[in-house]
């Protein structure tokens, strides 16, 4: 069992203060601050900054990633002594992008989930800022655009998501009959996944000279509303080519920009020292990918 004290430390971040920890935990207040003071006196740092709600100094910010390796860790050796018995499923916690998680992320990772007994807790956030929950030790791996490892982590690459600007035929028809013009984007709604999603502003400030703020969008943060968007007429917007496949096969979506695929590159961040269980996760990850995210552009398959 995780540590008196860690468990402590842990519960006052997590409910944000020493009262909710206490309740949570069953204890007293002054046990809570008492287990925690134990701590800090044995690191020899300060690891909360009491204020309201309590948040981590930099020591502890740097100790909440054992944590979750340490409870995974754990469980795993529960079971390792105890083979025959029906414990609890493992429960992983991952950072990844929607757009992975609706598309090749399943596929590649169903047969360790089912075979190890997982149960995923998926932590969705921008592909570009994923990495900060495992900074942050609310996550044991994060898929990423970043390829430089943090410290004490290790990176794996996963391959390239390529992105199709796409409409509905009616869509095009309507907004953009004589094609993608800089008057027409101005216009025309487009469909972006969040605030934080530049993937537009960008493709429109560098191929038409239109500024974020000069056009008008919908706000859809979610992959799998974002299609329906495009489908039903209601906007454009870059969705994963992967994604869209055989709607751009039967001709319910057009490609309205085919020399104009953006790529994202994408990375598996884990911790260097991983259990079992999250060593074959990350092997299946990211074979899976692989085989998802390489695949030939829609112009090739239709050559062949």
């Amino acid at each position: 069992m995780l540590d008196l004290r860690l468990q402590a430390f842990e519960a006052v971040l997590k409910e944000g203060g020493f009262e909710r920890a206490a309740r949570h935990l069953n204890l007293t207040q002054s046990a809570v601050s008492q287990r925690v003071k134990l701590l800090e006196a044995e690191l020899g740092q300060a690891l909360l900054v009491r204020s309201k709600p309590v948040q981590p100094t930099p020591a502890g910010r740097r100790l909440l990633p054992y944590l979750t390796q340490l409870r995974l860790v754990e469980a795993e050796a529960q079971r390792a002594l105890h083979p025959g018995a029906k414990g609890q499923p493992l429960r992983l916690p991952i950072g990844i992008n929607a757009d992975s998680l609706a598309t090749w992320f399943l596929p590649a990772v169903e047969h360790v989930v089912r075979e190890e007994r997982l149960v995923l807790d998926c932590v969705v956030d921008d592909q570009d800022h994923t990495h900060a929950l495992l900074a942050n030790g609310d996550v044991l791996g994060c898929v990423s655009t970043r390829a430089d490892p943090m410290r004490g982590c290790a990176v794996m690459r996963l391959g390239v998501m390529r992105y199709l600007c796409v409409a509905s035929p009616e869509f095009r028809a309507r907004h953009f009959p004589s094609g993608l013009t800089r008057a027409a984007l101005g216009r025309a709604p487009a469909i972006v996944y969040g605030r934080n999603d530049d993937m537009h502003d960008l493709f429109l400030r560098n191929q038409f000279g239109l500024d974020a703020g000069h056009y008008p969008y919908h706000v859809v943060p979610s992959s799998e509303g974002f299609l329906a968007f495009a489908k039903n007429a209601l906007g454009y917007g870059f969705v994963p080519e992967i994604q869209v496949v055989d709607a751009l096969a039967a001709g319910s979506l057009v490609d309205l920009a085919p020399t104009q695929q953006e790529t994202v590159e994408l990375y598996w961040h884990h911790w260097q020292v991983q259990s079992s269980v999250m060593a074959q996760f990350s092997r299946d990850l990211v074979t899976g990918a692989a085989r998802a995210l390489e695949l030939p552009s829609v112009d090739d398959t239709a050559a062949r």
